[in-house]
């Protein structure tokens, strides 16, 4: 099928509108009239990344994390977003990019994290109306199974996410009871207000700074309902996404196309010292 019919039927599941007003996700690179028959997935657009859906043979790869997060005026393959778009272009595969339209979509990333934590009873945490009859927003607030410490969550979060050496860090008292949480995949700090007026017991995210966690924590105990916090790497929590979409497009296009998951992990963190 062509690539443009590609697109569409990916569009349909995670529709651009459902974009912050400052990303630009949607097909990047490519010909929408070229045969579309091989998909490769990857979280990022990196040169080991495009080298590997070069080597499969892609007619199309798919990223979270978009190429270009500003506006460009020259691509000389000395550049790294120079080389990727080089790499990809001389080889015929087109780049599609899904970011915080994923990331609020229904079975994108933060409903990834949310059915690795088997959470239950999940809404938005901000929501943007529907897709496909399916509540849509950024980020996810729900229940667990069952009540926990916050120690047990955090060992939940590092046992069911994507390992990177950074693991799961906890901010808060490790014996306090959760049973409400709210997760945002990617860097998240600027919800954790709304954590706070959602009254969650534990707050899941990544890219935590010390000032906005420090802060938020202080502000939840000055309210009397102290809120934990647990930061794992950006890596782990987009990652999961892939559990739905290789599927979930490949259903779409009516097993059409074939589809593969980069092997590779673009976490950029390769040790820790303490």
């Amino acid at each position: 099928m062509k690539l443009k019919e590609v697109v569409e039927a990916i569009e349909e599941l995670y529709p651009l509108w459902l974009k912050e007003d400052w990303d630009f996700p949607g097909l990047i690179l490519g010909d929408g009239e070229k045969e579309c028959r091989k998909i490769f997935f990857a979280l990022d657009p990196a040169e080991k990344t495009a080298m590997e859906a070069k080597e499969w043979g892609a007619d199309l790869m798919v990223t979270h994390h978009p190429l270009f997060f500003r506006a460009v005026h020259r691509l000389p393959s000395t550049d790294p977003h120079g080389k990727v778009a080089s790499i990809l272009l001389s080889s015929g595969c087109a780049l599609w990019v899904g970011h915080t339209n994923v990331d609020s979509a229904p079975r994108g990333t933060n409903d990834a994290i949310c059915s690795r934590l088997g959470l239950l009873n999940t809404e938005p945490m901000e929501g943007k109306g529907e897709v496909n009859g399916l509540p849509a927003g950024m980020g996810r607030v729900g229940e667990l199974e069952r009540e926990m410490s916050l120690e047990e969550f955090a060992d939940l979060c590092r046992e069911k996410l994507p390992k990177t050496v950074q693991g799961a860090k906890m901010a808060g008292d490790a014996e306090m009871k959760v049973r409400r949480v709210a997760v945002m995949s990617g860097a998240g700090d600027s919800f954790l207000d709304k954590a706070i007026d959602l009254g969650v017991d534990a707050f899941l995210t990544s890219d935590l700074r010390h000032h906005p966690a420090l802060d938020a924590m202080e502000k939840a105990k000055a309210l009397g309902r102290p809120m934990g916090l647990i930061d794992v790497s950006h890596f782990s929590s987009e990652f999961p996404w892939f559990d739905f979409a290789l599927q979930d497009i490949k259903n779409k296009l009516e097993s059409r196309v074939e589809c593969r998951l980069s092997s590779l992990c673009t976490d950029p963190w390769s040790e820790i010292f303490i």
